[in-house]
């Protein structure tokens, strides 16, 4: 070959480079090829120490550790093991496997693609305000945006304009009476029957004293000394939450057909969210006062106490969950780490479970929680087994955002992050064998 004039022998060349350099480029060429055989898995990192794992799946499950076949052998490290079923449903989990580990996985099936659903305002132009749960419906409540300084000098001043909707498997219904009343009503239907009712303030010459009527319990009225805030029933409609405010915060006073009213809790401040046991015998409130939030527990039946059991770490609701006699949520501790905790009905004492920072949490039909996280920038579904979190699928249509936080109800699970909302639909088949591999 000649270059500028020059002519290079390239056999000539090569040679002589071998012969000075034969031993470094072995070495080298050794070299890449360990750390291939390392990076490919075919040299196995035996310097770690080996370690025992058994895994659990359905019978028609392939099993994969870092993306690779599983042959029944580990060594100690990071491991990521999977488990795919032919129709794409898959679980996962990351270990850390220490030299001489025994560990025994249990891995589902993992969940169906869930549905999500961007949740709507009442109507165009609003705002989301709120969202909570009542019978078989979400409500939903926005309100219009702050007015121009001429618009509310034409306007004068008042409570923003609000409209709420129920959103169901039945379609959108439009709630009038909250509206009508400015959020001081309620409205539930609970096997056919309708359940309405409304705070009337006093109009001098006309009423002396305000009062809330309630009707579906035969007309009942109730006698008001403060500013009636919020009004909500339990999810049989048998029961009624009234909140009323004062110079002092908020009186909350638990009504009955059948009985007279009883206080529940004085709670300064303003409430921020509520969310009733499924069997309406007890009741979690959040609070503010200024900068200071509180989550208050209260067993309403059969007869009403109640306790301040966590400090939240923003407005409204944390992730929580009901069990029949317990109930569980996120909330920080001292140093602001976050923590699930849990307390008795009986006793409404807080007792430190594990560090946890889920965004929404769940008890199933077999006492597992399933639990809403992010990781590494995505939204993921997945339970527990002991401290080990399995994800089971992963919320592509969700932003993960760090205020995005969620509560479910069955197989329907709402996170929201500001003003924006999401309802996601998640139905399992049916349950799969188990083998051992």
């Amino acid at each position: 070959m000649i270059i500028a004039g020059y002519r290079i022998n390239l056999d000539a060349l090569l040679a002589r480079v071998v012969y000075r350099w034969h031993w470094k480029i072995a070495l080298t060429v050794f070299a890449i090829g360990a750390l291939t055989g390392v990076a490919s898995g075919i040299i196995p990192p035996f310097w770690r120490g080996r370690a025992s794992l058994q895994v659990q799946a359905a019978p028609e499950a392939r099993i994969t550790v870092d993306g690779r076949p599983w042959r029944g052998e580990i060594y100690a490290g990071v491991h990521t093991v999977e488990a795919t079923l032919p129709d794409g449903r898959r679980s996962w989990v990351r270990l850390t496997l220490q030299p001489g580990a025994e560990v025994a996985l249990d891995l589902p099936p993992g969940l169906p693609p869930p549905q999500v659903h961007r949740m709507p305002s009442a109507a165009p132009g609003m705002r989301l305000a709120s969202i909570w749960r009542a019978g078989d419906s979400w409500r939903v409540q926005s309100v219009a945006p702050p007015p121009s300084d001429a618009e509310a000098n034409d306007a004068g001043q008042g409570a923003p304009a609000t409209q709420t909707i129920a959103i169901s498997t039945a379609g959108v219904e439009r709630l009038t009476t909250i509206d009508a009343y400015r959020g001081r009503a309620d409205v539930l239907t609970v096997n056919g029957e309708r359940y309405e009712a409304v705070y009337e303030p006093a109009q001098p010459g006309a009423r002396p004293e305000s009062r809330v009527v309630v009707r579906g319990w035969e007309h009942m009225t109730v006698t008001v000394v403060g500013d009636v805030s919020l009004v909500r029933f339990a999810p049989d409609g048998r029961a009624l939450l009234l909140a009323e405010r004062t110079v002092a915060g908020e009186h909350i006073r638990y009504i009955t057909p059948d009985a007279s009213p009883v206080a529940v809790v004085a709670l300064p401040g303003e409430i921020t969210g509520i969310a009733w046991h499924p069997s309406g015998h007890a009741v979690l409130i959040a609070s503010r006062d200024g900068r200071r939030r509180a989550l208050t527990l209260a067993r309403l039946r059969p007869t009403p106490v109640a306790a301040v059991v966590a400090e939240p770490a923003a407005d409204g609701l944390p992730p929580y969950a009901w069990s029949d006699d317990e109930a569980v949520w996120i909330a920080p501790d001292d140093a602001g780490r976050p923590q699930m905790w849990r307390a008795s009905l009986d006793t409404l004492l807080p007792e430190r479970q594990m560090p946890l920072d889920a965004r929404a949490i769940t008890l199933l039909a077999d006492g597992t929680l399933r639990v809403v996280l992010i990781w590494e920038g995505d939204v993921l579904i997945g339970r527990l087994d002991g401290d080990r979190f399995i994800s089971e699928t992963t919320l592509a249509g969700v932003p993960a955002r760090a205020n995005l936080v969620g509560e479910w109800y069955g197989n329907e699970l709402l996170l929201r992050s500001e003003s924006d909302a999401w309802l996601i639909t998640i139905v399992e088949g049916e349950a799969n064998e188990r083998t051992t591999d």
